[in-house]
């Protein structure tokens, strides 16, 4: 374990609060923060609270997101604009505050953006969710080129199903039942994450079938990808 001090931010103060406490047993330290990410000045607000309690961000997480389940003209719209405007903008906001306020400082920074093994393909009935997070992998690559010469090394995570509570609030109870033997768990994900962040790796994939899926999507043909990602999600 590397003891990492953690600084958490989420809307829901109970959930924060439940975690702070889970991490708070191993002996680091943990502070919470309650935010809606979603607001506009979310992103200066944040940091500048950091500040205020003394406190500095030198490896920041970006894992804000969320998905949709269903065919996307069955959908509300509402529903797809929030999914981009969370995974999305959302994202860019955190990073480019991370980097203004970080960039040509003597010691090293670490930015993980959250990607995912949906980034290679389209996905039917996640087609919002795939997309977004194509955007989050082409944008750290090549955020990561701009700023290679600097102290700001930017990492994109692209995990493949994972064990946690994403799916309920996609509607997707049926895929995590069917599928769920085959998915990692979401602390094996995190450890990987995590060590790849430092080592300054590129793109971290977890998992030889999620690495392999993704090599494989990169190699077929887009029709055939789309075909079996969508026979993957189909319920």
């Amino acid at each position: 374990m590397r003891k990492q001090n953690v600084i958490l931010a989420a809307r829901s103060q109970n959930l924060l609060s439940e975690l702070a406490t889970e991490l708070s047993a191993t002996g680091i330290d943990v502070q919470t923060i309650v935010i809606d990410l979603l607001n506009d000045s979310s992103h200066t607000e944040l940091f500048n609270e950091v500040e205020k309690r003394g406190l500095s961000v030198n490896i920041l997480i970006n894992n804000a997101g969320m998905g949709n389940y269903g065919k996307f003209y069955k959908l509300p719209l509402e529903d797809h604009l929030i999914t981009m405007r969370l995974n999305n903008e959302v994202m860019v906001r955190m990073a480019h505050e991370f980097i203004i306020r970080n960039k040509g400082k003597e010691h090293r920074c670490y930015l993980l953006n959250t990607a995912s093994t949906a980034s290679y393909q389209p996905v039917p009935k996640m087609t919002i969710y795939a997309a977004t997070k194509a955007f989050m992998l082409f944008f750290s690559q090549g955020i990561r080129f701009e700023l290679r010469k600097s102290n700001i090394s930017v990492s994109a995570l692209c995990p493949g199903p994972t064990e946690s509570q994403f799916f309920e609030p996609a509607k997707m109870d049926e895929i995590w039942h069917k599928n769920k033997k085959y998915m990692m768990t979401a602390e094996s994900v995190a450890r990987i994450a995590f060590d790849g962040t430092l080592k300054r790796k590129a793109v971290i994939i977890p998992g030889f079938f999620n690495k392999l899926g993704a090599f494989a999507a990169k190699l077929t043909p887009q029709t055939l990808a789309t075909q079996a990602s969508g026979m993957l999600f189909k319920g």
